[in-house]
């Protein structure tokens, strides 16, 4: 305690500058004396319980035996000296601070952070050495220690049981983010769900090669094993692979095609000096106030690119009753049942992280990340539009 007091009188007089750096030292000096003191009290509190506790023949009572050798403790706020008590008669390890731990818990908490927020596996040790100080003790298996928990808590998450949930809607998707080696990059496949009050939850996430029938079979199977009931409906794109899957796996969950990839496949079938006219077109079509209004609208820009774009006016008519199933349902969550951007805005914070993610030797290792992204970026997810009025109905098919 006398070590921080001489610093505080000098702190006073330096300036703005100085201060900070002495007054994070001094934070520094306190951390220290504050874990040696806890280190001491622990084995006061030994020792005197041994003092008084009657001893069978022949027992060894528990006594000080001086400190081993100073060592270095990493904390966030940075490099700590602490000498650990010994004791003789008995086996003592710390409940605090056991031998073989070098860091305090709080400094893997920043581990995670940092690696959440961006700073990629090569960057870790210069960053937080900067932070904790030269003689910090990291090293690139130490990180890697860390981040096992990542994979950890994903493999309990991906096997958690899903009976007592119900999810009414599902969003489906692949994701591609271009981690792995070049011959065997991976895709994610993601799906969400929104429950009986309409908020949005992670429901699977997994990597494949593809997006096959075959890779969302094992991925549907595997939520149905668990418990997970049939939705009333599933919204994704065009992708042949997962509606087969389903139709196969959930055959009564209605199927929606996403809007925004028909938005982009059709505009992709014409000129450029054709798009904003057709991208008008193509919004009346998702404004309109029924499933007859919506049909009249889509033959209509069918018949007028027929003629000089037929692969568009192939594409504006392709799937008609899936790109219009949303008409089954509740008005007030059309905008949230016509596309797929409950992923695509997910994903989109994800893509900035996971960048970085593209120097991964395994597909494995970004999906951990991307696990853990989505999971902090789901605490922002909102209620889907005219949760109210999904309420009862969804009710209802729970009881039934």
């Amino acid at each position: 305690m006398k070590q921080v007091y001489r610093k505080v009188i000098p702190l006073a007089k330096s300036g703005p500058e100085q201060g900070v750096a002495q007054l994070e030292e001094l934070c520094r000096l306190k951390i220290g004396e504050l874990v040696q003191a806890y280190l001491e009290a622990e084995v006061n509190e030994l020792t005197q319980r041994a003092r008084y506790k009657r001893l069978a023949q022949g027992a060894a009572l528990a006594y000080r035996n001086g400190h081993d050798p100073e060592r270095a403790i990493t904390t966030s706020a940075g490099s700590i000296r602490i000498r650990r008590p010994r004791l003789r008669g008995v086996t003592y390890e710390s409940a605090v601070l056991p031998k073989h731990v070098r860091r305090l818990p709080s400094l893997d908490r920043t581990f995670h952070k940092l690696w959440i927020e961006g700073l990629s596996q090569r960057d870790f040790e210069p960053a937080l050495r900067a932070l904790l100080g030269v003689g910090a003790p990291l090293s690139a298996s130490a990180i890697a220690r860390v981040n096992r928990q990542f994979q950890d808590e994903f493999e309990a998450w991906k096997t958690r049981r899903l009976d007592a949930e119900y999810y009414a809607y599902i969003w489906a998707d692949g994701v591609h983010l271009g981690a792995g080696p070049q011959d065997e990059r991976r895709v994610i496949l993601v799906m969400i769900g929104a429950d009986l009050q309409g908020q949005k939850h992670l429901v699977a996430l997994d990597d494949a090669m593809t997006e096959s029938e075959l890779s969302w079979r094992v991925i549907l199977q595997g939520l149905k094993e668990r418990g997970l009931r049939a939705p009333r409906l599933a919204v994704a794109d065009e992708a042949s692979g997962f509606w087969a899957a389903l139709s196969a796996i959930y055959p009564t969950t209605k199927q929606q095609r996403c809007w925004r990839h028909k938005f982009e496949n059709v505009l992709d079938k014409v000129p450029e000096r054709k798009k904003d006219g057709v991208h008008q077109k193509l919004r009346e079509i998702v404004a309109s106030t029924s499933r007859a209004e919506a049909v009249t609208k889509i033959q209509s820009l069918a018949d007028a690119l027929a003629v000089d774009y037929p692969k568009a006016a192939a594409c504006v008519r392709d799937d008609q009753d899936r790109m219009l199933k949303y008409f089954d349902f509740p008005k007030e969550s059309w905008k949230s049942l016509r596309t797929t951007n409950p992923i695509e805005s997910t994903f989109a914070g994800v893509r900035l992280r996971t960048n970085v993610a593209k120097r991964f030797r395994s597909g494995e290792s970004a999906l951990y990340l991307v696990f853990k992204l989505t999971e902090r970026l789901s605490k922002t997810w909102r209620r889907i539009d005219g949760y109210q009025t999904i309420v009862p109905p969804l009710a209802q098919d729970q009881a039934a």
